[in-house]
């Protein structure tokens, strides 16, 4: 199954998005372990006559952790019997949980996020309350906020959530499948054999399958776009061949672990090398100055010195003309590792493809004098007190002419 970029109804029949309520998230409070005003979600799973039990995938996410667990939901109607026995019409349903690893996390205010699958199972995620992570699984359903009250997005609104390639790791981190094109996996296969090509080779296959191959068919951010999102593509479907081709061959157990370690580590890997490749062509192309990953002081190497590491070693060239750009894919708490990677440049800019980072973190990077750079798509999950402090990626350019 392919996916049209941002087709979230590739993946799901609705989401049912809500703030848990103390009585909710206590369960020392109430011992009825259910979610409160099911009425909307009898819009994802019907009304059924019988108790329903819903096969759930359990996570419980937050800047720090990540956990989850199998269990599941019940959907019933509490008057069933009463309906049955003396001929009562009103209905009452609710929503039941097992209680797991993930509800003992729960707490007031989290978010609740219940995802119904194509398969009829579930996906129900505990984001804590204030986290990044929170603000960028709302940011992916269309969300600013959690209300007291569920909720829903049916398909029509799921189709029309842009989500791109570079940030699919927001479902991965959900355990959801990104499915694959395979338009040029024969071409690549013919091209680079059963072995993953240098970074720098594949990222230039990537934008000769792109819809921008040059830096001049659009703006610095709509390019920047592109060319991630076509090598993220052509990545997973490479990645799906070789993966297949290992496992025909009979792995025993433990090298099949060793594997799929490696395999995860490659990715990693690569996510942030494709980033500055692809930044590297845009700067060739605007003949723009520039060095990469040079030797700064010590063992400190910058992604990006600005107009070069010949000019920031020279103590006669003025500093306030000096720039520096970090770049990371995504930034966690890795950001503040840029702030010591250059001493003569005092202002630092990071460019990141992270949505919806806390306004208490990006506050953080202020203080540090760190000007956080993204392209203008991802800009907008990002509440307005911080659209106007963020650089995209032209206005970045602007500054190094």
């Amino acid at each position: 199954m392919s996916w049209t970029e941002g087709d979230l109804a590739a993946f799901f029949d609705g989401v049912a998005i809500k703030k848990l309520s103390r009585v909710e998230a206590d369960i020392t409070r109430s011992n009825q372990h259910e979610f409160n005003g099911v009425q909307e979600v009898l819009h994802l799973f019907g009304k059924p006559e019988e108790s329903l039990r819903i096969d759930t995938h359990f996570f419980y996410l937050s800047d720090e952790e990540q956990v989850d667990c199998k269990a599941y939901l019940t959907l019933y109607d509490a008057r069933a019997k009463a309906r049955k026995e003396r001929g009562v019409m009103r209905t009452e349903y609710r929503l039941y949980f097992s209680d797991n690893d993930i509800t003992q996390r729960m707490k007031e205010e989290d978010c609740l996020i219940l995802m119904k699958k194509r398969d009829g199972s579930a996906v129900l995620v505990i984001l804590q309350s204030g986290s990044t992570i929170l603000a960028q699984m709302l940011w992916l359903f269309g969300e600013t906020q959690a209300v007291e009250k569920f909720r829903t997005l049916g398909q029509l609104e799921l189709r029309n959530r842009v989500m791109p390639y570079s940030v699919s790791w927001l479902l991965e981190s959900l355990g959801i499948e990104i499915p694959t094109n395979d338009d040029y996996l024969d071409e690549m296969v013919s091209l680079f054999g059963s072995v993953f090509p240098e970074t720098r080779l594949f990222a230039e296959f990537a934008r000769s399958k792109s819809t921008c191959q040059h830096a001049s068919d659009a703006s610095a951010d709509k390019v920047i776009a592109e060319w991630v999102n076509s090598e993220a593509r052509l990545f997973l479907a490479f990645e799906k061949y070789l993966l297949q081709k290992d496992i025909e061959s009979g792995l025993t157990p433990d090298l099949f672990i060793s594997k799929a370690k490696s395999y995860l580590n490659r990715r990693k890997v690569r996510a942030g090398q494709s980033l500055e490749n692809h930044l590297e062509q845009l700067f060739k192309e605007r003949k723009i100055s520039y060095s990469r990953t040079p030797v700064t002081e010590g063992k400190s190497r910058p992604d990006f010195i600005f107009p070069g590491i010949r000019e920031y070693h020279d103590k006669m060239f003025l500093s306030i003309h000096l720039r520096m750009l970090g770049v990371k894919t995504t930034c966690k708490d890795r950001w503040r590792q840029v702030l010591v990677e250059a001493d003569r440049i005092a202002e630092k800019h990071l460019l990141t493809l992270e949505p919806a980072i806390s306004v208490a973190q990006t506050d953080e990077m202020r203080m540090h004098n760190l000007q956080l750079v993204v392209p203008e798509h991802i800009r907008q999950s990002y509440k307005p007190i911080q659209q106007n402090w963020l650089m995209n990626i032209e206005e970045f350019i602007g500054i190094l002419h």
